[in-house]
């Protein structure tokens, strides 16, 4: 296992793209981000007919009950932010497995970006 986040990303380069598909669908697998507090209903669809994903069922965005399905937006930790989440209620990174299995040190991936960006912003002092 490497020692840090950017030694695994290092070797990543070397992963043909069948492989690297195959390693965000595994971590996608075992994302816990749709039931983070800050995860919110901009991050789902309604659900289609035969598309895939985690089924959730919440209040959806005109009232009522709805079934709802990830829309790509999870592995956070992994892929980059949201596209639409901006407001941090809870982070529940430092609990997820993938960030334990990562050896990730950093939180709220979904509003501040993947662990290098978060670092980098350390290192040069920006907020």
């Amino acid at each position: 296992m490497p020692s840090d986040y950017f030694e695994l990303m290092l070797r990543t380069l070397h992963l043909t793209p069948e492989e690297r598909e195959l390693i965000i669908d595994k971590r996608k697998k075992q994302c816990i981000c749709d039931m983070c507090p800050t995860y919110t209903s901009c991050a789902l669809k309604q659900k289609e007919e035969g598309a895939g994903g985690t089924t959730v069922e919440e209040e959806g965005p005109t009232g009522g009950k709805s079934e709802w399905t990830l829309n790509g937006e999870c592995a956070f930790c992994t892929l980059g932010k949201s596209a639409c989440i901006e407001k941090e209620v809870e982070c529940l990174c430092s609990t997820c497995p993938l960030s334990r299995e990562m050896g990730l040190r950093y939180s709220y991936y979904c509003t501040r970006g993947v662990e290098t960006q978060q670092k980098i912003r350390d290192v040069i002092g920006v907020g």
